[in-house]
C-alpha cells in the first residue's frame, strides 16, 4: 500500500431491496487498497422478519418522509438492528475474532423509500445502538450526505467497484453489472477510475422476487427453475419499457418500488418469471447505451448473477463478453457488503465515497455519520 494511512480491519453489513436478509463481511483496507479478509456470513430473514419490513415498506409509502416514523416502524428499526448485532457476533465467531480487532463497521441498514428528487433517502438501523452493544465505531447513514447536497444517494457501490477492477483487468472500458433488488451499472473507463459513471438500470430481483413469494413458498427463483420453464410476454416488456426513466441520462436511481408491472398477474407463474427476467434485462441493455463507450468486459454479481435465465440473456442483449464477478475471484454475493465496509474506512480518513459520475453530486464527498462505542 503506497500510503501512509494505517491498514483498518473492517466490518460491511448489507440488508438489501431484495429482503433476503443480511450480508456481513470483512476486509482490509488503508482507504485506498483493499484486500478480503477471512469468511463472509449470510443470515436469511425469517418469514416472519421479512413480513414486518414489508410492512414497514407500506408504512413508510404512507408517511412519505424519514422525519415521519410512526410505532411500528420504530419497533422494526430497533429489531433489525439488534439482527444486525447477532450477525456481526456470528461473523466474529466465524473467523476466531473479537470486537476489539474491528476498527471500524459499515452499516447500511434497510432502505424503506428513496426520494433523492426530493432530497432525502429513508434508511432504517440504529448506528448509535449497534455501536455500543458492539463496542466497535458503526459508520451509518452513508447516503445521507450525498443527497442533501444534490446527489441521487445511489448506486453507492461504484467507489468499491473500481477498487476490485484495478490490477484484476487489462481491457478497458469494463463495467460491472450488480443485480440486487434494484440492478445498477458501474461503468469504468481506465484503471485510475477518474472516468468513472453509474447508475440504477431498472427493476433487479425484487419484483421477481416478490413474484415467486407471491405464488410459491419459496424466497426467490432458485437457480432460475421458475423462470426457465416459462415464455417472455414480449409486449409487456416492450411497454414498460416506455418508462420515462429509460430516456434520462445518467447518474439517475430508483426505489425499489418505483415500477408498476401490475400487467403480469395475467400471466402464469413460469411465464410472469420469465417476462420479469427479461424486464432486467432489457433494462440493463438500455442501461449499456448510456455508457460513454463500448464495454469490452460485463462482470455481473449480486443475487441476480444465480439467476442462468436473466444471465443468459444478458449474454443475448449485451455486446462484449459477460461473465459472473466469481471469474476474478470474488465472492458475487458479498460485493455490497465489502463496499460498505470499504467506505466505513474511507469515511474515517475523510476520503470522497460518491462523485459526479456515479450520484450525480456536485464534486467528490465524503459521507457517513460515526457513531462511537
Amino acid at each position: 500500500m503506497d500510503n501512509n494511512r494505517p491498514i483498518k480491519l473492517a466490518i460491511g453489513l448489507m440488508s438489501g431491496t431484495s429482503l433476503d436478509g443480511i450480508d456481513a463481511a470483512l476486509i482490509t483496507s488503508d482507504g485506498d487498497t483493499v484486500q478480503r479478509f477471512g469468511q463472509a456470513f449470510h443470515m436469511d430473514y425469517s418469514t416472519d422478519m421479512r413480513s414486518r419490513l414489508k410492512q414497514a415498506l407500506s408504512e413508510a409509502r404512507k408517511e412519505k418522509r424519514p422525519t415521519d416514523k410512526n410505532a411500528l416502524i420504530n419497533e422494526t428499526e430497533q429489531i433489525q438492528t439488534d439482527l444486525h448485532y447477532v450477525v456481526v457476533c456470528e461473523l466474529l465467531e466465524l473467523n476466531g475474532l473479537k470486537t476489539d480487532d474491528i476498527d471500524v463497521i459499515g452499516f447500511h441498514g434497510q432502505t424503506l423509500l428513496h426520494g433523492p428528487d426530493e432530497g432525502w433517502t429513508w434508511q432504517i438501523g440504529l448506528g448509535e445502538r449497534l455501536a455500543k452493544r458492539l463496542n466497535i465505531t458503526v459508520v451509518n447513514d452513508l447516503r445521507g450526505n450525498d443527497v442533501k447536497n444534490g446527489g441521487q444517494g445511489a448506486p453507492m457501490v461504484p467507489v468499491y467497484h473500481q477498487s476490485i477492477l484495478k490490477g484484476q483487468i487489462s481491457e478497458y472500458p469494463a463495467a460491472l453489472i450488480n443485480i440486487g433488488g434494484v440492478a445498477n451499472i458501474t461503468w469504468v473507463g481506465s484503471e485510475e477510475g477518474g472516468d468513472m459513471v453509474a447508475f440504477d438500470t431498472g427493476p433487479g430481483n425484487a419484483l421477481l422476487d416478490d413474484w415467486v413469494r407471491e405464488h410459491t413458498d419459496l424466497p426467490y427463483d432458485i437457480d432460475g427453475m421458475i423462470s426457465i420453464k416459462g415464455k417472455v410476454n414480449d409486449d409487456m416488456v416492450s411497454g414498460w419499457m416506455e418508462n420515462d426513466y429509460f430516456d434520462i441520462s445518467p447518474p439517475k436511481s430508483l426505489d425499489r418500488d418505483d415500477f408498476e408491472v401490475s400487467e403480469v398477474s395475467a400471466l402464469s407463474l413460469e411465464d410472469g418469471a420469465a417476462t420479469l427476467c427479461a424486464f432486467t434485462a432489457a433494462t440493463i441493455k438500455a442501461g449499456a447505451a448510456k455508457c460513454p463507450a463500448e464495454v469490452k468486459n460485463w462482470y455481473v454479481c449480486g443475487g441476480g448473477a444465480h439467476n442462468p435465465v436473466i444471465m443468459k440473456m444478458l449474454k443475448d442483449v449485451l455486446d462484449g463478453d459477460v461473465a459472473p464477478i466469481n471469474a476474478l475471484g470474488f465472492d458475487g454475493d458479498y460485493i455490497e457488503a465489502e463496499a460498505f465496509a470499504y467506505m466505513a474506512v474511507r469515511k474515517l480518513y475523510d476520503l470522497p465515497i460518491t462523485f459526479p459520475g456515479t450520484t450525480g453530486i456536485s464534486e467528490p464527498s465524503t459521507g457517513g455519520v460515526i457513531n462511537l462505542p
